[in-house]
């Protein structure tokens, strides 16, 4: 499988907001890991702490190019809360993780894999219980 969404939402004051999160693993001449769909300069540094994190947790790291977009592109999106849906949308690409839609994930990713809390957990769990997503799932 080279294609995996997960979902995750960008919280805004006390207001959070779904944000899919497409991962794509494809062959390329260079090994690149691009973020889009206006993300901020957090966002785009997940790259390293997300490789680290899933080298350093025993899954490896894909062979391939990622392209990650954030979804909806006119929703900015902001800090290290991100980490974990992204790595967990690799892992998906990868075959390495199952089907997500039931789950709203939030969390930022230290080097050796484990989690740390993310600002506005309980606005995306409410997030996610307004959206009928029962397992919002947030390092909060």
């Amino acid at each position: 499988m080279a294609l995996f969404r997960t979902r995750s939402a960008a919280v805004f004051g006390i207001d959070a907001h779904l944000i899919d999160v497409e991962v794509d693993l494809y062959a390329s001449s260079t090994r690149d890991f691009v973020t889009v769909g206006m993300p901020d300069t957090a966002v785009k540094e997940s790259r390293e702490r997300i490789k680290s994190a899933l080298l350093n947790s025993g899954f490896g790291y894909p062979a391939k190019s990622v392209t990650i977009n954030l979804a909806p592109a006119n929703v900015r999106k902001e800090g290290a809360g991100f980490d974990l849906p992204m790595a967990l949308g690799i892992l998906g690409a990868m075959g390495i993780v199952a089907y997500t839609d039931d789950h709203l994930f939030a969390g930022e990713l230290s080097l050796d894999g484990g989690l740390r809390p993310v600002r506005g957990a309980l606005s995306i769990a409410a997030c996610a219980r307004k959206l009928g997503i029962q397992k919002p799932d947030c390092a909060g």
